[in-house]
């Protein structure tokens, strides 16, 4: 009895700690932009820069990310001279979660940022998706052709690999186990593994100073972020596994941006293949890179978004940059 006290006394305690570290960080970090409904959800987005005659560009994160990734990153250089939007996908963020039976479906995320964008008065933008955000913006074009200018895949999951994913996604299913997992021990583990966490994404380059609270990392943690997070996550092969057949078909002027030492999406899997697949697009390597390029070479992507901004046709092929030494 007394070990039975002892555990829910625990668990009550990490409970308790947990939902006031959430609220901390709700409060750090509020919504930045503005909201706008999507079938039956509010989709949060945040705009700089001026509109014109040029095409606008949109930016859509990756997993366990949210639009903030972009806003300290390449977003202020791009609005100097362009009209730039970044969403939170569906679940992420700010935004709510689309109730659709397919909302793990990047096919089903296109369609939603596809509507915004709409809602928006935004025509024929630039589309980039980076990590997680390159499904779906692959999806994106292939299901509105004639709506982009522009696509740019971004260290993009496209295609389905071998193995599974980790472990606490299967345990997060778990009507039971996984209520009292996302409430009780995400955050406590979240202060020992965040620093980690980004290191590995990094990698071989270096994070940012502040990387992790300067983004807004904090909000993953909550609890209906953490699920939607790891809804998108463990759906993402089955869907990659049917939609990358298609990839032939898209005839929207496309760049592909990976680094070579790319260890969260391998990218002879991912980035090589989309290439090969898509009809004249343009490969970009970047030499003893890793997952992040838009921090790290942020010039090398605002570039590559600008030539399709100004409708010049992708250089078809592979272009290899930044030559140093590979392992």
């Amino acid at each position: 009895m007394f070990l039975l006290t002892m555990i829910v006394a625990l668990l009550v305690g990490l409970g308790v700690f947990s939902a006031v570290r959430n609220r901390r960080s709700e409060k750090a970090f509020p919504a930045m932009g503005s909201f706008v409904d999507v079938q039956g959800a509010k989709l949060h987005y945040y705009e700089m820069g001026t509109r014109s005659d040029q095409p606008s560009i949109v930016l859509i994160h990756g997993a366990s990310g949210n639009l903030r990734d972009f806003v300290v990153s390449i977003m202020p250089e791009l609005a100097q001279t362009h009209h730039v939007i970044a969403f939170d996908r569906p679940g992420h963020g700010w935004s709510e979660r689309v109730a659709r039976a397919d909302i793990s479906d990047p096919a089903a995320q296109a369609e939603i940022i596809h509507e915004a964008v709409g809602r928006l008065g935004i025509e024929r933008p630039v589309l980039l998706g980076h990590s997680w955000g390159g499904g779906l913006a692959s999806a994106y074009a292939l299901a509105y052709p004639d709506e982009l200018s522009g696509l740019l895949v971004l260290s993009g999951a496209t295609h389905a690999w071998d193995g599974d994913v980790a472990w606490y996604h299967g345990l997060i299913k778990a009507p039971v186990l996984g209520w009292f997992f996302l409430r009780t021990l995400v955050v406590p583990a979240s202060l020992k593994l965040t620093d980690q966490g980004v290191v590995g994404n990094f990698f071989p380059d270096p994070a940012p100073e502040g990387y992790a609270q300067s983004m807004g990392l904090k909000l993953l943690f909550r609890p209906h972020n953490f699920r939607h997070n790891s809804e998108d996550v463990r759906g993402l092969q089955d869907y990659l596994r049917a939609q990358s057949v298609d990839y032939g078909n898209i005839r929207v002027p496309t760049i592909v941006i990976t680094g070579n030492r790319d260890k969260t999406l391998w990218a002879k899997l991912h980035s090589y293949a989309l290439h090969e697949q898509v009809p004249g697009s343009e490969l970009i390597k970047l030499q003893g890179v890793g997952h992040m390029p838009h921090h790290v070479h942020g010039d090398i992507v605002i570039d590559a978004l600008e030539r399709l901004v100004r409708g010049e046709a992708p250089q078809a092929g592979t272009h290899v940059l930044l030559e140093t030494p590979s392992s």
